[in-house]
């Protein structure tokens, strides 16, 4: 492809194709940002990864030094724990103190000793408290003091000689540094962190020493590594060394106290260590003072961004490749359809007579002989097309209708320019009004039908031409019996006098208003844009919804009301209605959709916004109908097709209102429930319910299932729900919840190993007591009785 382009730079390299090449060449240029993106990406993608992974690093370093603290917290709590403890507190003397009471005791203190260390089994190895050095406690007995720490439980650097000294040390707490201990019963070697408590307990000093696992430590530390070849040093507040497995302090000279000195907690740094280069993370212990260093070589990261560097060359190379190939295509097919227009256009003789620059061939370049005809072509078109349009009421009015419906248009000016023409509109904000009339029986007895139209074509004249006795306006027919006029208008303060027009016009119509209709004047907000018309014909509209049915002229201002601009439609709301229509009960339906729709007209939603209200409801009574398997067909769906679901303005029918509105929706709602009750086979209404009470039951049995609970997902009430179901099974409600959750629980206890208390969790039963009374109740055993029984069964 690309040497098929450079012999098409050959062949059109002529003169007269010189703009192929400034199409080539911008496309082509096109391309050197993709080297620089490029680099620009490795880079950033580079530095990106890396502050992420010192980040991670960082984060996790503080986690495990989190939980190691929390281990030497437990391990100290639990000391302290251990001390009062009132059995400890009696029998804990020396020896030579020992009553013949105390004795008979003595056997409490081991099983107190191996409670403690159940606690802190999973991170220490031994627990044991002597307060003397002849008798030395541990969870498995009594021991004799040097036999212990000579050969039952050895440390490599603490004899027994040591820990005697212990019993007159001042220190309650001390955190002493790593060590080795050998067990005689298993013969096993571990590295511990001894933790020693002091306490007074009857004039003597108490030892307990716990025994943190450096291995556990080690797990913490490494559990959460980004990289395996991380290492980990860990000192203590005067900086000797408590943890180095991989001897980084030692083998590279570094001290700890250099460390503190430069590196904050939370901060990493790139430090050299015997001519390598390592990651530093530091975190200090918030508990202890200890601090804890990672140490992640650099290799590491750039091994990960190897794989960027050559993901970034190779795309980078792909689209350098793509983007000569694609220079080439598009430069082709852009430049021949340009070279046919100008062609054509220089053809056209007619429109290079009189021109301004004279004719084509003497601009310079194509572009500018393509710009000059193409200009003069467009300028022919647009001075038929305006001519037209300006000059057509019907363009004006259509142009207001599309407005009206809340749409936007794009040549805006031109509608503009033939308003002012027109209609004298020359001021820089609009107002959009509705009248309403409401006619009784009277006026269609008395005028004939034929009479009608031209009624209504005088009450219009009266609108417009008492509007544009105060301001220019247009006057349209919105709907049957409706008119909507947009005044022009210099500012918001000018929207008074339409007030004092309409009273006006309640002179001229007051003989007609007492026989015949009834008159409401909606007045939309201000607003300064063309294309908002539609939002202050909206503002209109929500007035006049908000008309007195029983006053005979009025005028409601959107100004002031409250209107909001977002309907409340929840889940539970629909759910509610699609219950009733499930139960079939009329009566209840029309309350909760009442409920809905005041509860929505109380917030002062806008007549729009009420609109979608009824079409959402609407949409639910559709998909009733789909679940239940009705062809909609069976219904008669024009009227509320056209109230709910024409956006458009359909000006042969009358504004309809919330009344007519929710007559619709309830009439609509009561044909369907009609429908599915006229179905064959279709159950009972108290049958369906119970139904739906049993399906929610058995979906539902592992959360709390209430009375209130239950009734409100019915959309009934807790009486009703309670007396239906009593009245179809024979049984109460909560019995039928506790013989479900009993029938699961027995499939669990024979099935599963699950302890009685996960099992009663599982069922949704928090308390154990409960679980046991109900189940005891229902089968006469207990839980645990019922498991041997059964498996008994099986083995027999």
């Amino acid at each position: 492809m690309i040497k098929q382009g450079i012999a098409l730079v050959r062949s059109l390299g002529g003169k007269e194709n010189r703009l192929f090449l400034k199409i080539l060449s911008y496309f082509l240029s096109l391309l050197i940002p993709i080297v620089i993106i490029g680099v620009g990406t490795y880079l950033y993608s580079v530095q990106m990864m890396k502050h992420e992974f010192t980040e991670r690093i960082a984060a996790n370093l503080a986690s495990a030094a989190a939980t190691i603290d929390l281990y030497l917290e437990t391990a100290q709590e639990t000391s302290v724990d251990f001390f009062y403890d009132d059995m400890v507190q009696q029998l804990l003397v020396p020896r030579t103190e020992h009553t013949l009471e105390m004795k008979t005791q003595l056997s409490r203190l081991p099983k107190i000793i191996q409670r403690s260390e159940n606690i802190v089994s999973d991170f220490t190895d031994r627990m044991f408290v002597y307060v003397d050095d002849q008798d030395l406690y541990v969870g498995g007995g009594v021991n004799e003091f040097e036999s212990f720490f000579g050969s039952m439980y050895r440390y490599e650097h603490y004899d027994a000689a040591f820990w005697r000294s212990k019993l007159s040390s001042d220190k309650p707490i001390e955190l002493l540094p790593v060590t080795s201990v050998r067990q005689q019963e298993t013969r096993v070697t571990k590295q511990v962190v001894p933790v020693v408590m002091v306490n007074r307990i009857q004039r003597h000093n108490a030892i307990v020493v716990l025994n943190i696992m450096v291995e556990a430590m080690e797990r913490t530390l490494r559990g959460n590594t980004v990289f395996d070849a991380t290492g980990f040093v860990v000192t203590d507040g005067q900086g000797q060394v408590m943890y180095d497995p991989d001897g980084l302090m030692a083998a590279s000279g570094l001290s700890s106290g250099m460390l503190q000195d430069t590196e904050a907690p939370g901060v990493s740094r790139e430090l050299k260590l015997d001519g390598r280069r390592y990651e530093i993370s530091h975190a200090k212990s918030n508990l202890y003072g200890w601090d804890y260093y990672s140490f992640t070589p650099a290799s590491e990261f750039n091994r990960h961004t190897f794989s960027i560097l050559q993901m970034t060359l190779l795309l980078s190379l792909v689209l350098l490749l793509m983007g000569i190939q694609f220079a080439f295509m598009f430069s082709y097919r852009i430049y021949s359809p340009i070279r046919s227009i100008r062609n054509i256009l220089l053809d056209k003789s007619d429109l290079w007579e009189n021109g301004l620059n004279g004719p084509a061939d003497k601009a310079e370049g194509e572009f500018e002989q393509i710009r000059q005809g193409i200009r003069r072509l467009t300028d022919h078109h647009l001075q038929y097309k305006v001519r037209y349009d300006q000059h057509t009421s019907e363009y004006v009015e259509s142009s207001f209708l599309f407005l009206l419906k809340g749409h936007t248009i794009n040549q805006e000016q031109i509608l503009r320019e033939t308003l002012e023409a027109e209609f004298g509109f020359n001021r820089a904000g609009y107002c959009c009004c509705a009248v309403y009339f409401e006619f009784n029986a009277a006026f269609y007895e008395h005028v004939q039908d034929t009479e009608r139209l031209s009624v209504m074509n005088g009450i219009k004249k009266i609108v417009w031409s008492l509007l544009n006795a105060e301001a220019p306006a247009y006057v349209l027919e919105y709907r049957q019996h409706m008119y909507v006029g947009i005044v022009n208008m210099a500012h918001a303060g000018e929207k008074q006098r339409l007030a004092q027009v309409f009273e006006r016009m309640l002179h001229i119509f007051r003989h007609d208003l007492q026989l015949y209709y009834n008159m409401t004047v909606g007045l939309g907000r201000y607003c300064d844009e063309i294309n908002d018309i539609g939002t202050s014909c909206n503002d209109a509209l929500t007035a006049l919804d908000q008309r007195d049915a029983e006053t005979g002229f009025q005028i409601v201002d959107a100004e002031q009301l409250s209107i909001a601009t977002r309907y409340v439609y929840s889940f539970t709301d629909e759910q509610r209605i699609l219950n009733y229509l499930k139960l079939g009960n009329r009566k209840g339906l029309q309350e909760v959709v009442g409920e809905i729709v005041q509860s929505n007209a109380g917030r002062g939603i806008s007549y729009e916004h009420l609109r979608r209200l009824f079409q959402e409801m609407y949409q639910t009574g559709l998909r009733f109908l789909a679940d239940k398997g009705l062809d909609a067909a069976g219904l008669d769906l024009r009227q509320p097709q056209r109230l709910f679901m024409d956006t458009g303005t359909d000006r042969r029918e009358s504004f309809a209102g919330t009344p007519q509105l929710l007559a619709a929706l309830n009439s609509f709602y009561a044909g369907m429930m009609d429908m599915a009750e006229a179905r064959p086979g279709s159950a009972p209404r108290s049958d369906n319910l119970v139904t739906l009470i049993e399906k929610y039951i058995q979906e539902h049995y592992t959360q709390d299932l209430g009375l209130e609970q239950i009734a409100d997902e019915m959309g009934v009430s807790v009486k009703y729900v309670s007396r239906v179901f009593k009245d179809k099974t024979g049984i109460n409600l909560t019995e039928y919840i506790h013989q479900v959750r009993m029938d699961k629980a027995k499939a669990l206890l024979v099935g599963t190993d699950l302890r009685v208390n996960e099992i009663a969790e599982q069922l949704g039963i928090h308390s154990r007591t409960t679980f046991l009374r109900v189940f005891k109740k229902t089968e006469g055993i207990s839980p645990n009785e019922y498991r041997l029984l059964h498996q008994a069964k099986g083995e027999g």
